[in-house]
């Protein structure tokens, strides 16, 4: 490895090589033995050969001020340097000379001068690969692989570090931003939030120097005093892929420190039954609450009733009916002569879960009891159409009447009553429902809810204009909601909280079809390499 002192690059030299100008040619003739025709006899430049004289001033001529005789008889001998100490001669290297001219001969020792130099025509052809002592202006000619793996991690690091300054970027600006509209949210001075406005335009140069712009979204801001909810239509099977959506999103709301509840908005019996299997396969926080908007007026204000004992209690029969049981299905059939007007479908513990009612042999309503045997919900079928439900009635614990959602044309769709059957509202659509159940029972102005795009209220919930909670949309399904995103993005003003994605792709696009003024976050998804870890992940 080259090393550098004061500015020039040296060589290390190998311990056991001498230096340049110590060393003997391989297979040197003995000393005063000279060999007529050998190139070792004839002059090489920066070497000068046993018994031969140099040319005056040539060892000492780069030492300023030192004495040099440079008069010397041409006729007088050289003096020939004793055998024992040649090898511990010192002999400077000097550039090249133009040939010397033949000395007289001495008349005891032969020549005294070096030997002509041939002309240049005879002169063998230089070699194209250098011995490794040949020395190079910068080191040894296979430096420049070093050299090049060196800027090879240059650019590797700076790739990494303006990776690096990019998030940190984007994340400060995300911060700076939300002070601004926190403040601005309580009608303080423009002055309160002078600080920030210039760390952000400090932040924008610095976009536009390293990356050429400052159109960038930035990731979501999570503010830990605020409630977070996940909006679900319902809870997922296990056997549903889609379930592990909500699995990564929980995880990904749990890696910032958010603990989100969850709201499910269809009427579900086993509701209870999927919660726990939520939580058992470690699908969400088991700290995390569950709200259902049927459970919630079945349940509003009324403490727990006691468990009614006994498979059928509850149930009356008429004295002529007759029951026949199907122990194979678990099922009682009820008849009244040769009639069936009851039919009895009962859980894997022999419990009543829905109860059938026949009128001439056609169904004309059923009951959906919970584990307690109370009735919660009973449908009832069109006459005409026994398929089609006419009206469907939810009850409390107490038996009173929660809610009645009608199917009859000219009806109000859905009206909540209070415990004294009394009506609180009427809605002539359920998103209307589900959008006033969440801003007058559940959301508050410190609460943000999270909607997938491909939920029937999302639009709904966006266009709340006088709403204190905030949206944020999650783009669940990229390929099948890109119309619905690009409906939202026409007006970026409602996306405050941003948006969340699960692919890279839908980042991107978001982000420049804002010009980065909409916050975007990726939902990492696991590697499916990692599958054959458990999923009962505990938190």
């Amino acid at each position: 490895m080259a090393l550098f002192k004061h500015g020039k690059k040296q060589q290390p030299q190998d311990q056991n090589q001498q230096p340049n100008n110590q060393q003997q040619p391989n297979n040197q003739p003995p000393v005063n033995q000279p060999q007529p025709g050998n190139a070792a006899n004839m002059q090489q430049p920066n070497n000068f050969q046993p018994n031969s004289q140099p040319e005056p001033n040539q060892y000492f001529q780069d030492v300023p001020e030192y004495p040099v005789n440079n008069h010397q008889d041409d006729t007088a001998p050289v003096e020939q340097v004793p055998a024992d100490t040649q090898q511990n001669q010192f002999v400077q290297q000097q550039p090249q000379q133009p040939p010397m001219q033949p000395q007289p001969q001495s008349p005891a020792g032969g020549a005294t001068g070096p030997m002509p130099v041939p002309p240049m025509s005879q002169q063998p052809p230089l070699s194209t690969q250098a011995p490794d002592s040949v020395e190079h202006p910068y080191g040894s000619l296979e430096n420049w692989e070093y050299t090049e793996n060196q800027l090879k991690d240059l650019e590797s690091q700076q790739k990494e570090l303006k990776s690096q300054l990019k998030v940190q970027l984007l994340s400060s600006r995300t911060f700076y931003s939300h002070l601004i509209q926190s403040k601005q949210s309580v009608h303080l001075d423009h002055s309160a939030i002078d600080l920030e406005v210039q760390k952000i335009q400090r932040i924008n140069e610095s976009l536009r120097h390293w990356f050429g712009t400052d159109m960038i979204s930035g990731d979501v801001f999570f503010n830990h005093d605020r409630n977070y909810f996940i909006l679900q239509e319902s809870l997922i099977d296990s056997q549903d892929e889609k379930r592990n959506q909500i699995a990564d999103l929980a995880y990904y709301l749990d890696d910032h420190n958010v603990l989100p509840s969850i709201v499910t908005l269809n009427y579900d019996e086993n509701l209870d039954g999927l919660w726990q299997s939520y939580l058992d396969d470690g699908i969400i926080n088991p700290e995390s609450n569950l709200l259902n908007i049927y459970t919630y007026f079945q349940t509003e204000g009324v403490q727990s009733a006691q468990p009614i004992q006994g498979p059928n209690t509850g149930i009356e029969i008429s004295p002529q009916a007759h029951i026949e049981s199907d122990n194979e299905h678990n099922i009682d059939r009820v008849y009244v002569g040769n009639t069936l007007v009851m039919k009895i479908v009962k859980d894997i513990d022999g419990r009543p879960a829905n109860i059938n009612h026949y009128h001439d042999g056609e169904i004309i309503s059923t009951d959906y009891l919970d584990v307690q045997g109370i009735n919660r919900l009973t449908q009832v079928f069109n006459p005409k159409d026994p398929n089609k439900v006419m009206d469907e009635f939810f009850y409390r614990l107490d038996n009173s009447l929660a809610i009645v959602k009608s199917h009859v044309g000219g009806e109000p769709y859905i009206q909540v009553m209070n415990r004294s059957n009394i009506l609180v509202k009427s809605f002539d659509t359920e998103q209307e429902f589900i959008a006033w159940w969440l801003a007058e029972k559940v959301l508050d102005n410190n609460s943000t809810i999270i909607v997938p795009l491909s939920s029937p209220v999302y639009q709904v919930l966006l266009e709340q204009v006088n709403a204190q909670f905030k949206v944020l949309p999650y783009v669940d399904d990229y390929n099948a909601e890109s119309q619905q995103l690009a409906q939202i993005l026409e007006n970026p003003a409602q996306l405050t909280e941003g948006i969340l994605v699960n692919s890279e792709t839908a980042q991107q696009d978001i982000s420049q079809t804002t010009q980065g003024k909409v916050n975007v976050s990726i939902i990492p998804v696991p590697d499916k390499s990692e599958d054959e870890v458990p999923n009962n992940t505990n938190y």
